[in-house]
């Protein structure tokens, strides 16, 4: 018993030790300058884009803009159900991971919302973010870009501090 409790308190050090006062997935303004490039994956047509090519379901390689500069890259996945998740290049102990939720609004135009928590570097909770984006699908659905608006709160519900700037992705595919 005492053992599946200690290793417990370590699981959750763990987790709670992998945030930042950065928020997960969120645009920063100290992000790294040089993104990763991801050109070089491929996935098959099917895993690419499940349910064709009209549709944002899927594996894209997405990179945030701000001011003009490309500040991160990001694997992100278009679920379904509506439903996203994304992994941004950053180190996982700044927060790296971000879920949101998505509709879709007429031919290949999307909005999404993120939320998602916020802490200093010794993990002590300092409010949480929103982020709001609405992108717009080339023809070919390969490609999507639009524009974001980041909202840092305190734990008290303040607004602290807005980021805004442009998603710019291409679909991992098999070509």
């Amino acid at each position: 018993m005492y053992r599946s409790i200690l290793l417990s308190a370590a699981a959750i050090a763990l987790i709670a030790g992998s945030v930042s006062a950065q928020a997960s997935c969120g645009a920063s303004l100290t992000a790294k300058t040089t993104p990763m490039n991801l050109q070089h994956i491929k996935l098959p047509a099917s895993e690419a884009a499940p349910l064709g090519y009209g549709s944002i379901v899927g594996v894209w390689n997405n990179s945030v803009i701000v001011g003009g500069n490309t500040i991160a890259s990001s694997i992100t996945t278009w679920h379904s159900d509506g439903t996203e998740f994304d992994n941004v290049d950053f180190p996982p102990v700044t927060g790296n991971i971000c879920q949101g939720v998505w509709e879709s609004h007429g031919v290949r135009n999307v909005t999404e919302h993120h939320m998602g928590w916020t802490f200093d570097n010794n993990s002590n909770p300092t409010g949480y973010f929103t982020l709001e984006q609405t992108v717009k699908l080339n023809r070919q659905g390969t490609a999507y870009s639009g524009p974001f608006d980041q909202k840092f709160y305190d734990v008290n519900g303040n607004l602290v501090n807005e980021i805004a700037g442009e998603f710019s992705a291409t679909r991992f595919t098999g070509n």
